[in-house]
């Protein structure tokens, strides 16, 4: 499971841009150049090759052979500990550490996540481990890559969708320490705390639609089985996170819809023992 933050924090390199383009700024009355509107101006708003990467997050799960899993590390390197370099220098590390086999997971990844640590590693000129080389030629083909972005929408013949909607559809909790578009504010606030809560967040949530997804290749795969397992990992290993109170109550809401499932079910197929209870 993997996850980025990101956000322009230095417009040195966009200002080399405006000069390439022989830019200087005008009037919030003119109009932009070449009919954009000022605010989708690339010329006035940097666009995403001048983001800087502040945190991500990565959640190693190791599947058993009876189809359930572990969560075996959960690594966040984040600003202000960190600069760039160095998150991206710790997610090549990870890489280079992670199994035989490993695949990487990600919703929207094949847009955003690769794409920015792609364009990282290419101005901190870092270098790819062997057996994940694949990452410079842009994920394109059969790459053990899960997006499920491309997945759940067909290859993007549905219409592309946030996260959040799906995960709401499918009752996974999402976004619980921020939405979304608040991210980047809480980026140039230094709310660094809150930023990878944030993205930790969305590697857990990512997670359990895995659990989802899994079920539908291996009949073995019990969801809640395999969301508890995540869960109880996760509540031990950020202990003290502003999230964990939303995954204890997610959690127990599950164990209670188990039990009543299975109350139930003993009141059709075994009634006498509810009568002896």
């Amino acid at each position: 499971m993997l996850d980025i933050e990101s956000a322009v924090l230095d417009d040195t390199a966009h200002k080399r841009y405006q000069a390439m383009e022989r830019w200087a700024p005008t009037s919030e009355e003119e109009p932009s150049r070449r009919g954009y509107k000022r605010c989708d101006d690339p010329l006035v708003t940097p666009r995403w090759p001048f983001q800087t990467l502040v945190t991500a997050a990565i959640m190693l799960l190791v599947e058993h052979a009876d189809g359930n899993v572990d969560v075996a590390r959960f690594v966040t390197l984040s600003a202000p500990d960190l600069d760039e370099r160095e998150v991206l220098a710790g997610i090549i590390q990870v890489l280079a550490d992670a199994p035989e086999g490993a695949e990487i997971v990600t919703y929207g990844g094949s847009m955003h996540d690769l794409p920015m640590i792609l364009m990282g590693l290419l101005k901190h000129g870092l270098t790819l481990p062997r057996r994940w080389q694949w990452l410079s030629h842009g994920g394109v083909g059969n790459t053990p890559h899960i997006d499920f972005s491309r997945t759940i929408t067909g290859g993007y013949r549905m219409k592309p969708v946030h996260e959040a909607e799906i995960l709401a559809a499918l009752d996974i909790p999402a976004k619980v320490p921020a939405p979304a578009f608040a991210v980047s504010g809480l980026i140039y606030a230094g709310e660094w705390e809150t930023v990878a809560s944030q993205c930790e967040f969305d590697v857990i949530a990512t997670s359990l639609l895995l659990a989802r997804w899994k079920k539908l290749h291996d009949a073995r795969v019990e969801v809640p089985v395999f969301e508890d397992r995540i869960l109880r990992r996760v509540i031990e290993l950020r202990e003290g996170r502003g999230y964990i109170p939303a995954l204890q109550a997610h959690r127990k809401r599950i164990f209670a819809q188990q039990t009543a499932t299975a109350e139930q079910a003993m009141g059709v197929l075994a009634p006498w023992l509810q009568d002896e209870a």
